[in-house]
């Protein structure tokens, strides 16, 4: 006998998290964490340079 598939709201919902908005999640996040980084070594009067 086949599992019974989830309701398709919550398929929807799985898929919206683990795909384009999961991704999107991902590269912002990304993105802070290096622009924050920067930030804060620029203001300690360290070169960002380095961080890379």
């Amino acid at each position: 006998m086949p599992a019974r598939r989830p309701p398709a709201r919550r398929r929807a919902a799985a898929w919206l998290l683990t795909g384009p908005l999961g991704h999107l999640y991902g590269g912002v996040a990304d993105w802070a964490t290096l622009a924050t980084r920067w930030a804060w070594a620029r203001a300690r009067g360290r070169d960002p340079e380095t961080l890379i």
